[in-house]
């Protein structure tokens, strides 16, 4: 049986970040969505953490309360969190550390990493996720070898239109956004891209967050997106597609650029996505294979109150 690690409770303004952050790049499953300042961007300094004695096991917890009901959540721009460490990540870890949170909490709707097992705890309920990444050749030139006919064709015909690649802003890529997608996603609200901004402005200064973008011959941005670089890996974090973009092959053309131009010490491109059929088929056209999670849910709230959904 695995030795279970003693664990405290820890409140943010408690929380020893440069520890944290030292021991998050020592997990062998850490990712950038669990780095303190990214925390801090997405939840306005709101999370909270378990961790142990020693900082070796590492989870945030990004409470929230509504209606005076408190709800583990999570965030925006985070697609999975859940447990950091050495390993092994058997369900044993994954109940150890669940069942200290639903002691405190009747309300989980919580995505966990790749590496962690679902907990058997009875009251909860699991849905696996998906999730594409593509693992980086050193030889960045053959990229391409590993991509669909369909990629390949885009990518020269963004060629043929003479598209050019380059930096933007996160304020362009909004717009565009907000020009070609927003309206088709239930439940988005206008302020969630004070979120998204305060999340790029904190990772640029850290030089951990990129704008990159594709434009046409007269400088037009046509397709954008935010990257996250940490530790290795690089997040396609949002991004904005104009119908020309679509019409000339503006975003295969700027993730490939990307991952071409991309830091020798970046190993894996991280789609962040997604459970939409047709944009599996997109990102796998790259080469990308399923890395999974899984979302969480636990609602053990009054009978009255159990409508009620974060």
């Amino acid at each position: 049986m695995q030795e279970l690690p003693e664990l405290k409770f820890i409140r943010h303004a408690e929380l020893n970040k440069i520890k944290w952050d030292q021991s998050l790049e020592k997990c062998v499953n850490a990712n950038p969505y669990a780095v303190s300042w990214h925390l801090d961007a997405v939840t306005d300094d709101s999370w909270d953490a378990l961790v142990s004695v020693d900082y070796s096991w590492l989870m945030p917890l990004p409470f929230k309360k509504k209606f005076g009901i408190k709800y583990l959540p999570t965030p925006l721009f985070v697609q999975q969190l859940g447990i950091f460490g050495p390993g092994p990540f058997t369900t044993e870890i994954s109940d150890h550390f669940f069942r200290q949170i639903e002691h405190n909490v009747n309300l989980i709707e919580f995505q966990i990493n790749h590496s962690n097992a679902t907990p058997t705890l009875k009251n909860f309920k699991s849905r696996e996720r998906c999730n594409l990444i593509l693992q980086l050749l050193e030889n960045r030139e053959q990229l391409m070898s590993g991509y669909s006919e369909n990629r390949v064709r885009n990518i020269r015909k963004a060629e043929k239109n003479k598209l050019r690649y380059g930096t933007s802003s996160i304020r362009s890529i909004i717009n565009l956004f907000r020009a070609s997608k927003e309206s088709q996603i239930e439940n988005w609200k206008i302020e969630y891209y004070n979120v998204l901004e305060r999340a790029y402005n904190v990772s640029a200064m850290r030089n951990h967050g990129f704008a990159i973008g594709m434009y046409n011959e007269n400088g037009v941005l046509l397709s954008g997106a935010f990257i996250l670089e940490w530790n290795g890996r690089a997040v396609f974090l949002f991004s904005g597609n104009s119908e020309e973009g679509k019409a000339t092959g503006a975003m295969p053309a700027m993730i490939h650029n990307y991952l071409l131009n991309a830091p020798t010490s970046i190993k894996i491109f991280d789609f962040e996505g997604s459970d939409d059929p047709g944009l599996q088929s997109f990102y796998k056209s790259f080469g990308a294979v399923e890395a999974n999670y899984v979302h969480l849910k636990l609602n053990t709230l009054p009978f009255f109150l159990r409508w009620w959904k974060s």
